[in-house]
Formats: C-alpha cells, sequence, structure tokens
C-alpha cells in the first residue's frame, strides 16, 4: 500500500513550477513500531507529531469568561460562510503547513470537509464578535469521527489581535459547557505538538490530556523552494 501510495501521489502531483520543493509526507500512532520502521526503511524521516487531546465530563465545566468587548454567537451558513473560511485563514497562516492558495479553491475545500457530513451542526460552530469582525471561532462537530461517545472540537481559531486574552479557553469551556448538557462524557480535540501559540499549555489548563500521539514521517523527492510555513519560531 505505501509502494502504491508513492506511485499514485506522483501521478497526481501534476507538473509544479520546477524550483519547488516536493515531498510525501505519511504517519502512523506512536505505538505503531511496526510502521514506524516501514517508514524509515522506505526512505521517510520523522518530522513531528501531534496529539488527540481528551478531557473526561464528569461534572459541568467551568463558566467561560469572555474577553472584555466580545460577543458570541452561533454560526448563520447563509451569512457567515466566506468570512468563517477568512477568519479560519487568518488564524492559522503562521502554523506548520499553510501554503496561500486561491480563495476559491480553498473555499470549496473548507466547506466539502467541514460542513459536508450527514451530522453537521451549525449551532456548535461558535463566532466571537468584535463590533462586525470575527476576533475566533471554535467549530465543533457533535461527535469525532473514530468515537460516536465523544463530542469534538473541530476547529479553534483565534486571529492575531485578539490572542492572549483568554479567548481560546472561554471557547472550550462553553463547548465543554454544551457537550456535557447533549450527555457526553468526554470531548477531544487535535493540536500541533510544536503549535506556535503554545496551545497544548492552555489546553492542559482546561483540563485535557495527551490521549494519543501521531507521528508525522516526510520523504523528499525533489528539493527546492519551500512555500508551506516551516517555522517554530514565535
Amino acid at each position: 500500500m505505501l509502494n502504491w501510495a508513492e506511485i499514485r501521489a506522483g501521478q497526481v502531483t501534476g507538473q509544479p513550477p520546477e524550483n519547488l520543493r516536493i515531498s510525501y509526507r505519511i504517519g502512523s500512532y506512536s505505538l505503531a513500531e511496526d510502521a514506524h520502521q516501514m517508514f524509515r526503511e522506505s526512505g521517510f524521516t520523522y518530522i513531528r507529531s501531534s496529539y488527540r487531546l481528551q478531557i473526561d465530563l464528569q461534572a459541568q465545566p467551568p463558566e467561560p469568561v469572555w474577553p472584555e468587548g466580545l460577543s458570541i454567537r452561533s454560526y448563520n451558513p447563509d451569512t457567515n460562510a466566506e468570512a468563517v473560511y477568512r477568519t479560519e485563514v487568518e488564524a492559522f497562516r503562521d502554523h506548520f503547513g499553510y501554503i496561500e492558495e486561491p480563495f476559491e479553491a480553498g473555499f470549496e475545500r473548507f466547506m466539502h470537509f467541514n460542513t459536508g457530513y450527514t451530522d453537521f451542526d451549525p449551532g456548535i460552530w461558535y463566532l466571537a464578535m468584535d463590533g462586525d469582525e470575527i476576533a475566533g471561532m471554535c467549530l465543533c462537530r457533535p461527535c469525532a469521527i473514530d468515537d460516536p461517545e465523544m463530542g469534538y472540537v473541530n476547529i479553534l481559531g483565534v486571529c492575531c489581535p485578539w490572542r492572549k486574552r483568554g479567548l481560546g479557553l472561554a471557547f472550550l469551556q462553553h463547548a465543554f459547557g454544551e457537550f456535557y448538557r447533549r450527555g457526553y462524557h468526554k470531548a477531544g480535540l487535535g493540536v500541533d505538538s510544536q503549535n506556535l501559540t503554545r496551545a497544548l499549555r492552555f489546553y492542559k489548563k482546561a483540563g485535557m490530556h495527551v490521549h494519543q500521539q501521531f507521528d508525522m514521517y516526510e520523504k523528499e523527492i525533489r528539493p527546492g523552494k519551500e512555500i508551506s510555513v516551516q517555522s517554530l519560531e514565535d
């Protein structure tokens, strides 16, 4: 399957500009030692990890304290769709792997993967508003893809001007409270282990713990200019 995947990747890569770097990425959970050995023997190199964080909701979570001047509203698919996508781009443009792309293609992909499933619930997509501007967002799924008994925070992003004011923590507590109200006893999310905004620290402050680790590997196919965000510095 790995050999087939590499062949298929080469077929769909197309003809990128000659000066751009091309690499393949693959990953597996940290406990899958046989998979890691296979990756290394196939020429892949470990580059970073991500975590699945989890919190047990055995009691009512603390009420959120929202930063002064912000109001919270739920997503309206008729009026907020493009603005939410633009906010997602702004909030994550300094994160590992971000690549600038045309609006139309990025918007279509965002909507497909984040709203194009049967149990999509716009009522648990939360927006923090500063006047008419979206300061941040917390986009939840009714449950995790691999665990129907876990509420899931799918995308949590705060734009730069509103960071370090407690908005991320308030979003989490708000989401956890809704999951608890719906009868869930646990909630989860995923995070890059080297997240620029030190997100792991505040997730732990919110009561979350590392449940699983996923390790990513990369094989360089062609050297050249890297167009995705790589920096680990603040």
